[in-house]
């Protein structure tokens, strides 16, 4: 007779923690977890359904996990959940929703990217009444020049109003001049990354805008 083969031992879980869960019927969960093994240098996303029962020492109701479900290392999530898991409408700024985004949608990455900067440099004209001529880095620099800039903000230290003025022209220069000169090769994550940017600078204007017209009524 055949020996039957030892099953192999299951490996011991070094670390486990609930990332969210939500009700699935009205006596299971389906949950999403991390889980990290000993001797396992990975990290793991288990997605799984528990079912709901009793604990016999506590009499208390507890849910159990079943055979339901599916494991795989953490770095794997962003292929196999798709790019568009991600929530536009939660982290972007609406004017980039509406001028940018689009071209996210169609892969067009260069492109969305300069859509993007090129709404900041509009906004930054207008806000600042600047001329037309005025245009990139140059438009950056007179607006939020560190003594006289219509958009510029003299409570703060001069130190950092010198980091605003770099910042703003340093994004134009980067992301918006490159791609309206030549095709620029982007990834998903690095245009994603660059249109958090240019949402984060044009809500630094809302917030300006928003002074000069207390100041205003005042």
């Amino acid at each position: 007779m055949k020996k039957k083969a030892k099953a192999k031992p299951k490996p011991k879980i070094e670390f486990q923690e609930i990332v969210t869960e939500t009700g699935r019927r009205s006596y299971e969960r389906l949950r999403l977890s991390r889980v990290k093994y000993f001797g396992n240098p990975h990290m793991f996303l288990d997605l799984r359904i528990f079912q709901r029962g009793f604990d016999l020492k506590t009499d208390e109701e507890v849910y159990f996990p079943t055979k339901h479900g599916v494991q795989f290392k953490e770095e794997q999530f962003q292929s196999l959940m798709g790019r568009w898991t991600l929530v536009p409408s939660l982290l972007f700024h609406a004017l980039i929703l509406k001028k940018a985004y689009p071209a996210m949608k169609k892969e067009e990455y260069d492109m969305a990217v300069f859509k993007a900067f090129k709404t900041v440099e509009m906004k930054v004209r207008e806000l600042s009444g600047l001329p037309n001529e005025i245009i990139g880095v140059d438009l950056m620099r007179k607006a939020f020049a560190t003594e006289d800039g219509p958009l510029t903000d003299k409570t703060t230290p001069r130190s950092e109003r010198e980091a605003l003025s770099h910042l703003f022209s340093g994004s134009i220069g980067c992301y918006k001049n490159p791609h309206s000169h030549r095709e620029v090769q982007l990834s998903f994550n690095e245009a994603f990354e660059m249109l958090l940017l240019a949402s984060h600078l044009l809500n630094v204007l809302n917030m300006r805008d928003s002074t000069k017209k207390k100041k205003t009524v005042s």
